[in-house]
């Protein structure tokens, strides 16, 4: 029977915290490790760590785990009860070590490859009412596991895909790739297009559409979800966002933002948190987004920045706009109804709105509300001097 269980301790050495809540590719190792485990089958969990670890500790495993610490006083009728509900095998590992995707996989089934016991790796399998009794009849952790843990085969295999883990950075670079191999062969499995691995870096908790295609030096971070059929990169980050299906990110940053369907982004843009951007937009090169939304269909092709603004649908953004939205004390917000043509060089100094339809002129500064169906025109007329230019250089002579 395969694994259902695993009983996790997260040890210090010294007084430092322990290495398993250390970041490895921008997130702890610990959570590194409970994404493997759980993509390999593994339901439910029991932490052991220090109490000061314990807040840090619980953002890397999934709801439900049981955690004790050094001051639980009946951490081991704890752990006996977990492992009675227990009805097959029980991961334990009682090592700072970070595991393979394979190896997970590996230790979960029942058939997996393992190590011959616990003193490399720290890393075993065993029966969990076994083990339960053994911990009742008065053995130790480290006697019962010795006594009754699984002795698998193929210990050589095994031990390539196990990382340990030690303060001051021992073992960090195996744990270093190891994580980037999990993360990028993750999605391959998933039928994503990774062009190349070595250079694709996606945290545990990313979930990637099928048919996606992740091109070279692209960094997926935190809980981004993307659909499906997407081209990310090359040279791209993106933090914590949801991005709908076929959208296109060009060697440009997005954090905590959600982007819908059909949507180019790039080259070279910056999309800051809380920005809601629509279906069919384009956002082009050297274009700033902060905190806002954009309506469906909407065109900020380049040189421009949209802050603190609600943006509709259709508009079309002139080279070199800029929402004008703080004064050094307030921040404030810009509307643009539907179907706006906002000219090149516009300053749009907020609280301000452009109505449906309206049009802004090229290099206008704009202060008060534009009615829809409106051009405004904010700059002084222009004014020629004929023959200024002649009557200067002749003073030159």
């Amino acid at each position: 029977m395969s694994a259902t269980g695993a009983v996790v301790f997260l040890p210090r050495e010294g007084n430092s915290m322990s290495p398993m809540l250390e970041e490895l590719l921008f997130d702890p190792a610990a959570l590194w490790l409970s994404e493997a485990l759980g993509a390999a089958g593994i339901q439910r969990f029991f932490v052991v760590c220090h109490s000061d670890d314990k807040a840090r500790a619980e953002t890397c495993f999934p709801s439900g785990t049981e955690f004790v610490t050094g001051s639980t006083e009946d951490a081991l009728d704890q752990l006996m009860t977990f492992l009675q509900q227990l009805e097959g095998k029980v991961v334990v590992i009682t090592r700072s070590v970070l595991l393979s995707w394979q190896s997970a996989r590996q230790l979960v089934d029942e058939n997996g490859v393992g190590p011959l016991d616990t003193k490399d790796t720290g890393v075993c399998r065993v029966d969990a009412p076994l083990l339960a009794q053994a911990l009742a009849d008065g053995a130790g952790l480290d006697e019962a596991l010795k006594e009754h843990a699984d002795k698998l085969g193929g210990r050589n295999i095994w031990y390539q895909s196990a990382c340990v883990l030690r303060p001051g950075g021992e073992g960090r670079v195996e744990a270093e790739l190891t994580a980037r191999n999990y993360g990028a062969y993750r999605l391959l499995e998933q039928g994503v297009r990774v062009m190349d691995p070595n250079t694709c870096y996606a945290g545990p908790r990313v979930t990637v559409g099928k048919g996606t295609l992740i091109l070279p030096n692209t960094i997926l971070r935190g809980e981004t979800v993307t659909g499906e059929n997407c081209e990310l990169g090359p040279n791209s980050v993106i933090r914590d966002c949801t991005l709908a299906d076929q959208v296109v990110v060009n060697a440009s940053q997005i954090n905590e933002s959600t982007v819908a369907s059909g949507t180019k982004i790039g080259p070279f843009a910056y999309i800051r948190p809380n920005c809601h951007v629509g279906a069919d937009v384009k956002v082009g090169d050297f274009v700033e987004l902060k905190n806002s939304t954009v309506g469906d269909g909407t065109k900020i092709s380049h040189l421009t920045y949209v802050g603190d603004s609600d943006v509709g649908c259709h508009v079309n953004f002139g080279c070199g706009t800029v929402t004008v939205n703080y004064d050094g004390i307030s921040k404030y917000r810009t509307t643009i109804g539907d179907h706006a043509f906002i000219g090149c060089n516009t300053n749009l100094v907020a609280p301000v709105r452009v109505g449906d339809g309206a049009y802004t002129a090229a290099g206008s500064t704009i202060t008060d509300e534009v009615p829809a169906d409106s051009l405004a025109i904010a700059r002084p007329r222009q004014m020629v001097k004929k023959q200024w230019a002649a009557r200067r250089r002749s003073r030159r002579k």
